[in-house]
Parts: structure tokens; C-alpha cells; sequence
């Protein structure tokens, strides 16, 4: 015979099945129910939301978006979008629940992942793009000059998800990042992807053009303008990407009087030639690019502040190899791809030799293994990598960092679970400095994201007491 009772004995199990979060609230806002899915997007633990006060956590700065209050108002369904304070965006679905009276009882709000969703998206886009890349270099007609984009690590695929998103805007881009990260690469994706993707793309390159010559490469010239000159004159490189995208790599690099003509495209989008007296407008999406850090150049007196505010409007930075290990392999082995199918020979990794390439620190980031694989393919003469064919590279030592020897904690008179208290304690902050939210760190660290929460909010308690 059918007991509803039964059922309610059941319901916390029931919505721990679902995959998405699941929270309840009375119409007090007060949580009754959560699910075990809602603890892993929030790094909350499901006995801490339980008995708050909904409201109250808006007032402590964990959520930014609170819909109860809405809902017992007006009765109606009520969505929105959730930024957590580790970085996640998600979208609410909050639903009334009615008692017989017609008064809402309680309020049960879905809650979905945006920014897996959009990571997802950006994983899948690039499996595809890797494929078509690999089924393209085994064909007859490949061209050869181009080699797939590799985003295993999560940190890579936000990244990209990220410059998706900005390319569908118009905004000035600036890239940020060490030399051989993949600056270019990056800045062709934001063009493949924006609305200017038939338009050209034209890249300069601002460290290696002579400065006598930066000014009419990239502003161009009337006719007359110097002895030499075509009589026709010349349109620059900004006026030629117009309608489409302008890559200025190494803009750190730009002479201080080209920084002038510069800001002035970025303020009226206009150029000026040499020699000319009336500016010609230009319709450009500026992305540039730098290893360098810009502010340290304002204060030094290198680089033009307003040119730099002018350039920093969504900006991206990339980070090295070292730091997206999980990107290592996959990209040794599309490198091999390309230049075996360029070059027609086949090599392989040795296990031995893809641990050397895991451990190596990468000074050089995917440039650097760019160049070091094509070198492989074009020596190796027994189609197979070894450790000796990698002389060049060492691993880090287990002992050191890139800031080097770790020193163990004092020993004396203490017991083992405080010193490995103190250890986790080191690793955490360690963690935090690189990896910048709960989120990432409890992915690398492979813990559940409420643990870490835990943890974290500890540390800060002893540093606070």
C-alpha cells in the first residue's frame, strides 16, 4: 500500500542523485535541505548550511545573490546568476513550493555549474580542433603551417573559455605571459573566434622592425613623403588589418614616439601617415602582447601610463609550462605529428624520455619544446627517442622549486602530528599562492573541495587568532 511517509525518509538520498545542486530554504530563508552536490560546488559543507539563514550568508560575502525573499513575495519562479567567492559562476533556479493556502511554504532553488559548463565547451571545441588538425596533416593537400592547440590542463581551458568570451566583443585585448607561452597562438584564437574572422589578421612585431623604419611599417606614408619613398606612397600595418585584427607581440618593446602615434589610434581610430595632414579613420581590434611588466615600465618612465590604462582592458594572462605540466606530452606529441608528417619520418617517445620531458622546467615554455621536438625529428635515426638523445635536458631536482631548497621543519622536542601539521599548512599556502582559488587547488591536490575549504578557513583562523 502506498506510504507517503515512506518517501520523505528518503528524500536527502534522493537529491544526493541528482547532478544538479539542490537547495531548500522555508520562507524564512532558512536552509532545510541541501544535496551533496551543492557542498562540492560551494566548498560549503552540508552541516554548515543547514539552519543558516540565507540572508545572512549574503551579508558575510559568500554568496552575492540571494532569491528567497523574491519568491515568498511574489510567488513566482525566480532566476538569476551566482558569483562564489572561489571564482565560480552559477545560475539559480529558484521554484516556490505552496502550502494549501496558496502561501509560498518553501523555496527550492537548482543550482547549475556556468563555468564547468563553459570549460566543457571549450574542451570539447579543442578535441575537435585537434582532430580536423591531425586528419588534415595526414592528407595530400595539408599545407603543413599549422599544428593543433593542446588545453589538457584546466587552468588552460579556462583560459581559452575566457578569450572565447572576449573575442565575441570588440574589446582592446592585452596578453600577458613569459617568452614562448603561446602569446601568438592565444591572439589567433581571439580573431578565429570573433566576428572579424574573414577579416585579416596582421601580426607585428614591435621588437624586431628598426626604429627607424616602426613608424612607416606600421603608419605608412604619403607620396613624397622622404627621398626613396614610393611615389604612390604606402598604407601601414595598422591600416591594413583594418576590419580586422591588429597583434602588436612585444608592445614593451615600442619606441616612446611610436607609443604616441599609437594611443591615437586607440582614442579616435584614426592613423596618420607620414607626411600626411588629414588622419584617416581605421576600423581595428588591437590585441597586444608582452613579456614584460608594464607597470614596472610606467614607473620607470619607459612606457606611456595612458597607453598601458588604454591597453588593460581585458587582459589575459597565459601561464608557463611548468605550471600546466598536463600539457606537456600531449604537446611533444602533436609536435612530433606535424614535423614527422613535414619532415616524413616517424619517431616516437621512449617512457624514459617522456619522464625527462615531464620533469623538465621549461625555461623556454612551448617554444622552447617546439624547437626541441622538431630537433629530434630531424636527427633521430632510429625512430624512437631516448634518454640520451635528450642530452640537453635535465629533470628539476625532488629536492628544489623554482625558488628553491625547501627546508624542513624543526624536529626537535615536537611530536610527528604537528610537524605534519605544520607541513600541510606550508603546502596549503603554497598551493593558494600558485593556484589562486579552493577550486583549482582541490583539483590538483585531487581532495574534495570542501575539505580544502576546511582546511583553508582553519589557517586563517590560527593567523587571525
Amino acid at each position: 500500500m502506498y506510504n507517503p511517509h515512506m518517501l520523505a525518509e528518503y528524500v536527502e538520498q534522493l537529491c544526493d542523485t541528482f547532478r544538479d545542486a539542490i537547495c531548500v530554504t522555508d520562507r524564512e530563508g532558512i536552509v532545510t535541505l541541501v544535496n551533496k552536490r551543492h557542498a562540492e560546488l560551494t566548498g560549503i559543507a552540508r552541516e554548515k548550511m543547514m539552519g543558516s539563514r540565507i540572508q545572512d550568508m549574503v551579508q558575510n560575502g559568500i554568496f552575492d545573490v540571494v532569491l528567497n525573499p523574491r519568491i515568498v513575495e511574489t510567488g513566482q519562479k525566480v532566476s538569476s546568476v551566482q558569483n562564489l567567492y572561489n571564482g565560480r559562476t552559477l545560475l539559480l533556479d529558484g521554484h516556490p513550493v505552496k502550502d494549501a493556502t496558496g502561501k509560498v511554504a518553501y523555496v527550492v532553488t537548482v543550482i547549475r555549474d556556468i563555468t564547468a559548463l563553459t570549460e566543457l565547451r571549450e574542451e570539447i571545441t579543442a578535441q575537435r580542433e585537434l582532430l580536423e588538425t591531425f586528419q588534415n596533416l595526414s592528407s595530400e593537400g595539408a599545407s603543413g603551417n599549422q599544428y593543433p592547440r593542446v588545453v589538457q590542463s584546466p587552468v588552460m581551458q579556462r583560459l581559452y573559455a575566457e578569450a572565447s568570451a572576449i573575442a565575441e566583443t570588440d574589446a582592446t585585448v592585452l596578453l600577458l605571459g613569459e617568452t614562448g607561452v603561446g602569446k601568438d597562438v592565444v591572439a589567433r584564437h581571439i580573431h578565429r573566434n570573433s566576428l572579424r574572422a574573414e577579416a585579416p589578421f596582421i601580426k607585428v612585431d614591435c621588437g624586431s622592425i628598426p626604429e627607424n623604419l616602426i613608424e612607416t611599417e606600421l603608419f605608412g606614408y604619403v607620396p613624397g613623403s622622404f627621398s626613396g619613398a614610393s611615389k604612390h606612397g604606402k598604407a601601414g600595418l595598422v591600416e591594413a588589418a583594418s576590419s580586422g585584427t591588429l597583434f602588436l607581440d612585444e608592445i614593451g618593446e615600442l619606441p616612446m614616439t611610436m607609443q604616441s602615434r599609437l594611443l591615437r589610434v586607440l582614442q579616435d581610430w584614426e592613423v596618420l601617415r607620414v607626411g600626411a595632414t588629414v588622419p584617416k579613420k581605421v576600423d581595428v581590434r588591437v590585441v597586444a602582447a608582452t613579456n614584460k611588466e608594464l607597470e614596472r615600465e610606467v614607473a620607470k618612465g619607459t612606457f606611456r601610463s595612458d597607453l598601458y590604462y588604454r591597453l588593460k582592458v581585458a587582459v589575459l594572462n597565459i601561464p608557463p609550462l611548468r605550471s600546466r605540466r598536463v600539457d606537456i606530452l600531449p604537446l611533444a606529441q602533436s609536435f612530433l605529428t606535424f614535423y614527422g608528417k613535414k619532415y616524413r619520418k616517424s619517431v616516437n617517445l621512449s617512457d624514459e624520455a617522456k619522464q625527462v620531458l615531464q620533469n623538465h622546467t621549461w625555461p623556454g615554455n612551448v617554444r622552447e619544446l617546439e624547437n626541441l621536438v622538431q630537433g629530434l625529428v630531424v636527427t633521430c635515426k632510429h625512430g624512437l627517442v631516448g634518454v640520451r638523445d635528450l642530452a640537453g635536458i635535465r629533470p628539476l631536482p625532488a629536492c628544489e622549486t623554482s625558488e628553491g631548497q625547501y627546508a624542513l621543519p624543526s624536529i626537535e622536542g615536537r611530536s610527528l602530528k604537528s610537524i605534519m601539521k605544520e607541513v600541510e599548512t606550508a603546502v596549503i599556502e603554497k598551493g593558494m599562492q600558485r593556484y589562486g582559488s579552493i577550486s583549482e587547488l582541490s583539483r590538483h591536490f585531487q581532495m574534495d573541495r570542501s575539505t580544502i575549504f576546511r582546511k583553508v578557513k582553519e589557517i586563517e583562523a590560527i593567523k587571525q587568532g
